[in-house]
């Protein structure tokens, strides 16, 4: 295990109040041994030969006090180092997204978004609970072991040293043969959770496929087979867990029998040292316990390390994903220049040397064949595209990295298969607006104007009816509908509809081109373009680019 890659995850500002922690950690660790040594006066007191109950009583008094004052302070500084430790996770989880979303479009599209999900939410928790959380209780348990070990050795060093001739050697043991097993159940289980609910997920985003096409038993014995691989390791993990028990027993076991050998020797064999042993074991024991306990979760933890490493590596700064300051002017037209672009390195250009402009209110078609890369185009054009070679202008500048918020602030984007999030029909047109401070008046308007506001304030809760309560009644005319009512809110001026009819009948599409058209009637500044392979839906473009004659 390499503690680089631990420690080159844990951000900067983190690092600095690392020290904190590590304050509070020894802090920890001299109130935990306070609480033995408290104990000790009241040791003495019984052990007098003249002591008497109320003798003993207003010492043990003082040190039940002193007990649970430390009790208190001890839970104050567990919620200070939770808190870093989960704080922590909330940094690390936003940063790993930040990062993702910063890669682009292609990047998404070309991972499995099971896996994405995975590293943004179980990995980040994986490494700071399983890691850092258990790394901090090592070193937390490791303190005060050695104050106590220190200490008693200080007042007797014979027994002693014989409690570490026993505790050493079985340590060393056990975690030199548990290390390469935890390590392996661990990267096992998060591959097997990585399976299961991406078995999952393919499962209800494909319902009637997998049923139409008989094949839901194959998927059903995925996800089985995922959750006996999961099964199988939690059983050797809880093996090992079950072991250390076992290990910790015997330590007990051999340091209490080593205790009684040594008090009844000549060379000891007064009753206050094995008091005061007796007492002190009461901390090493657990103390050893939780050390081992936390060894095994750095363990079978540590891949989440090497994983968020890889991907902060990137050298994505999170902090710049979108910066939406700045202005961006578009009065005359927006453009594609000399343009190349291929999915990778080492793949034919889709576009070589691609030129295109399209002037502001206009209403362009873009037509060909399948496959030629007509979305492509629209996202090289939307800017979620970087092209090998050539660029992105509006009017005569350059869309670069930091401009390109303020142009993708202009555009309304409907897909072929409108994005509708789990909300309110308020929620699904004002996107990523509190519902709360939402115009409800100009969606009421948006609603009328793209025809949807019969069927809403029909609805029990009207614009208020959550899509999923409204039934499973929401058509893709319905769908194009409110994707181009989210566009008209935010108040768009350039409208790319990529296939947005070729999901809906004759009627609704008809009735959607009519509406876009008039739209562009209406707005003169507006400028659409729209791909369609239906010659009904470009009909109504006043200029038609056909991909296949460039």
């Amino acid at each position: 295990m390499d503690f680089r890659t631990i420690f080159s995850v844990v951000p900067d500002r983190f690092r600095k109040k690392g020290w904190l922690v590590a304050a509070s950690l020894f802090l920890r660790a001299v109130l935990d041994f306070a609480g033995v040594v408290v104990f000790i006066p009241v040791l003495a007191r019984v052990l007098e030969k003249d002591g008497t109950p109320r003798s003993v009583l207003p010492v043990a008094a003082a040190a039940l006090t002193f007990i649970i004052v430390k009790s208190l302070a001890v839970v104050f500084l567990a919620r200070f180092r939770s808190r870093f430790v989960f704080s922590l996770y909330a940094g690390l989880a936003d940063s790993v997204l930040m990062n993702f979303a910063g890669r682009g479009l292609l990047f998404v599209r070309q991972s499995d978004s099971t896996d994405l999900a995975n590293k943004v939410n179980s990995v980040t928790m994986t490494f700071t609970s399983g890691v850092i959380l258990a790394l901090l209780n090592v070193l937390s348990s490791g303190l005060l072991l050695v104050i106590l070990l220190v200490s008693l050795f200080i007042y007797n060093p014979l027994p002693t040293l014989a409690i570490v001739a026993v505790i050493c050697p079985l340590m060393f043991l056990y975690s030199f043969f548990i290390r390469k097993r935890m390590k392996r159940l661990g990267t096992e289980e998060n591959e097997a959770r990585r399976g299961q609910a991406r078995a999952v997920y393919e499962f209800f985003r494909g319902y009637p496929e997998y049923y139409v096409n008989n094949a839901e038993d194959h998927q059903f014995s995925v996800f089985r087979s995922q959750l006996s691989r999961i099964r199988d390791v939690r059983t050797e993990a809880e093996s090992c867990t079950a072991a250390s028990s076992g290990f910790m027993e015997i330590t007990v076991m051999l340091s209490i029998v080593l205790l009684m050998l040594l008090s009844m020797s000549p060379a000891w064999g007064i009753s206050m040292t094995f008091g005061i042993f007796a007492l002190s074991a009461m901390k090493i024991l657990p103390a050893v316990r939780s050390i081992v306990a936390g060894w095994q979760s750095i363990q079978s933890s540590y891949y989440s390390a090497g994983i968020l490493k890889d991907i902060l590596g990137w050298g994505h700064d999170s902090s710049q994903v979108r910066e939406k300051s700045g202005t961006l002017a578009f009065s005359g037209s927006f453009s594609l220049r000399s343009v190349s672009f291929s999915f990778d390195g080492n793949s034919a250009c889709i576009f070589r040397d691609f030129d295109l402009e399209i002037r502001k209110g206009e209403y362009v078609g873009i037509k060909g064949r399948s496959g030629i890369g007509k979305t492509t185009l629209f996202n090289l054009l939307m800017g979620f595209y970087v092209p090998r070679k050539g660029g992105l202008y509006v009017d005569d500048e350059k869309i670069t990295p930091s401009s390109l918020p303020a142009w993708q602030a202009m555009i309304g984007y409907v897909p072929q298969d409108v994005f509708l999030v789990n909300g309110t029909f308020v929620q699904n047109v004002a996107f990523g607006t509190d519902p709360l401070e939402a115009d409800r008046e100009k969606i009421g308007r948006i609603f009328r104007k793209v025809g949807l506001w019969e069927w809403i304030s029909s609805l029990p809760l009207g614009m208020d009816t959550r899509l999923a309560e409204a039934g499973h009644s929401v058509s893709g005319g319905q769908k194009q509908r409110i994707g181009i009512a989210r566009a008209l809110y935010k108040g768009a001026s350039v409208l790319f509809l990529d296939e947005a009819t070729s999901s809906v009948d004759a009627e609704a599409e008809s009735g959607i081109n009519a509406f876009i058209s008039e739209l562009s009637e209406e707005n003169p500044a507006l400028t659409v373009v729209v791909i369609a392979h239906r010659q009904e839906t470009l009909a109504s473009c006043r200029r038609i680019i056909d991909l296949d004659t460039l």
